[in-house]
């Protein structure tokens, strides 16, 4: 096994944005907030800002939303799951869907209404 590279936010924070390690790139949880710490509001938008978050973080490590291999979504109502579903498969046109867990929690940070964390082919 070889040794983790560890990528910090190209802000300060308290975590990595990304750790590589055997050929996979680990995200940290994304939301929908901007550079500036702004939620975005309302779910699709929300969703539409964690997406583009996500898509910036991959493009760092010269990587397409493609390379996703696993996400874990959470949701702080899981009626919104189907809504999100058909959201997030928007990004693949034909391209295979990741593996994807969903669940329920009852906060995130910034009052976000759901949040993914991913796994990517580096």
């Amino acid at each position: 096994m070889t040794a983790p590279t560890y990528h910090a936010y190209p802000f300060e924070a308290a975590f990595s944005e990304a750790v590589i390690l055997d050929g996979l790139i680990y995200l940290s949880g994304h939301i929908g907030d901007d550079d500036d710490g702004n939620l975005a509001q309302g779910f699709e938008a929300e969703v539409r800002q964690m997406m583009a978050n996500v898509k910036a973080t991959l493009a760092r490590f010269d990587r397409t939303i493609t390379a996703l291999v696993s996400v874990k979504v959470m949701l702080t109502d899981t009626a919104q799951a189907a809504r999100f579903n058909a959201l997030f498969a928007d990004y693949f046109d034909d391209a295979p869907l990741p593996a994807c867990t969903t669940f329920g929690v009852a906060a995130l940070a910034l009052n976000a209404t759901v949040e993914i964390e991913c796994i990517a082919k580096l």
